[in-house]
């Protein structure tokens, strides 16, 4: 059992349910609403999921054996849903979160040296220097010091993506991106035609999105930087749109296209600051309903940095604020769902899986199964103490996803987080706005609907 006395448990926000019977045409209003809303109970705790939209059948896969079956040992059998690639190659282009087969390989081996240890270290500096201009800022209000919370983290993400990839070109670019991601995140929805996989041309003309020219703005600043620094390949400066550029497959010996490059680069913009500023927003509204964890995470934050910034070198040292933000991914995963498409007909868990069938992996339902997590709704960073997370199936929890197609930016991604959430707790205690509405929202990304109104209290030296 975890030392945290369960008392100290408060019932956590969810997502709203449709209420009583629903038609097919509310239901999918209401998944297009929050993809989240429409799981009962007892979906949870299901091993596989049988789903039908008229002749178009989808399968939930929810036990860890399975998920590894489909990710990793048959991988080759599964591409990327089709769905998901509908929503995103619009915006992100084809990138390392929508390619497949050989390219998809290609670019992985490209871009892997830019964010392989070594890499994270040297971004660390840019993180804890974001974080502390982000701190003078709300030291700087005037009391009772109150803002929205997820707006800041989600500032601040992008912020340190902005000068990893662009180094002093940066700033300019950051509100673009910002308003961009923010579109692209409330008005890009799945069709019934999409979801029945209509052909893309006539789903287009039957349901448009209203994505076109949504990062029109900050395609053309990209484009005048890649010819900016074609012109000066000596003179640029050494950051991640650099080492892009230079990087070299160590097969074949080719880079990358200007076009692959704009792709990967919105690609890296989109995954590289959305889902860490929501894993740290879900974080501060957990760590804010929970006084005697976030003690604990005081108390350790004193001992190891004993008022210092962090660094790179503490991270290792900072344990039990890696296990809160790992139970807070548990609790509330930035990336909630993902998809695959069986080439081949196949069979899952005494299910026949057709070939093409829509095959989703839930985090959001796995990270909650009472099979696999002890009462399962409740916040409890001692689950991933060592004992404790290695007695749980390695498929069990995948935050960044899982197989050969785990997130690369998984590393980058829990250090920033780490560096982050460290700083921040040092100098405030955050405390949900009475009467605020907590309502998570499974759009592209988990985000919570009403934002996060906290107010700052500032902790004594």
């Amino acid at each position: 059992m975890s030392a945290i006395d369960s008392n100290e448990f408060p019932a956590l926000a969810a997502p709203r349910r449709p209420q009583g019977r629903t038609n097919m045409r509310e239901a999918l209003r209401a998944m297009r609403e929050n993809a989240l809303s429409a799981h009962d109970p007892e979906n949870f705790a299901a091993d596989i999921i049988t789903q039908r939209i008229l002749w178009r059948r989808m399968f939930i896969i929810n036990e860890p054996n399975a998920i590894k079956y489909v990710v990793l040992d048959n991988a080759a059998n599964y591409t990327k849903s089709e769905v998901g690639r509908r929503l995103l190659e619009p915006g992100l282009g084809r990138g390392l979160l929508t390619s497949e087969g050989e390219t998809w390989r290609r670019h992985r081996r490209i871009m892997a040296p830019s964010f392989d240890p070594r890499s994270v270290a040297g971004y660390a500096p840019i993180m804890t220097k974001v974080t502390e201009e982000l701190l003078a800022k709300w030291d700087a209000l005037t009391e009772p010091r109150e803002l929205d919370v997820a707006a800041a983290m989600m500032h601040a993400t992008l912020h340190i993506i902005s000068r990893a990839m662009f180094s002093s070109d940066s700033d300019e670019i950051v509100d673009v991106v910002e308003s961009g991601v923010n579109r692209y995140q409330t008005t890009v929805r799945p069709s019934l035609p999409d979801l029945l996989h209509v052909p893309l041309w006539l789903s287009r003309l039957l349901a448009p999105q209203p994505t076109e020219g949504i990062f029109n703005e900050f395609d053309e600043k990209v484009d005048r930087l890649l010819t900016e620094r074609g012109r000066q390949p000596d003179a640029e400066p050494k950051d991640l749109l650099a080492r892009l550029i230079a990087a070299r497959d160590t097969e074949t010996g080719g880079g990358m296209t200007p076009e692959e490059v704009r792709d990967q680069v919105v690609t890296i913009f989109m995954a590289g600051h959305e889902t860490t500023s929501q894993a740290l927003s879900w974080t501060w509204y957990l760590l804010s309903q929970h006084p005697a964890i976030e003690a604990k995470l005081h108390a350790e934050l004193a001992s190891v940095l004993e008022g210092r910034t962090p660094n790179y070198e503490d991270v290792a040292n900072l344990r039990y604020t890696r296990m809160v933000i790992e139970e807070s991914m548990r609790l509330y995963p930035p990336a909630h769902t993902f998809g695959r498409q069986p080439i081949a007909a196949d069979e899952i868990l005494g299910h026949r899986i057709p070939a093409g069938a829509e095959v989703l992996i839930m985090p959001w339902l796995l990270h909650r199964k009472p099979s696999l997590w002890e009462n399962p709704d409740r916040f409890d960073p001692e689950r991933f103490s060592p004992e404790r997370s290695a007695a749980r199936p390695r498929f069990a929890y995948i935050p960044f996803g899982a197989g050969a197609r785990i997130c690369i930016g998984a590393a980058f991604a829990m250090t920033e987080a780490m560096l982050i959430l460290a700083s921040i707790a040092q100098r405030y205690r955050l405390r949900l706005k009475p009467g605020h509405p907590v309502d998570p929202q499974g759009l592209i990304t988990l985000r919570p609907r009403y934002g996060l109104k906290m107010h700052l209290e500032r902790r004594p030296n």
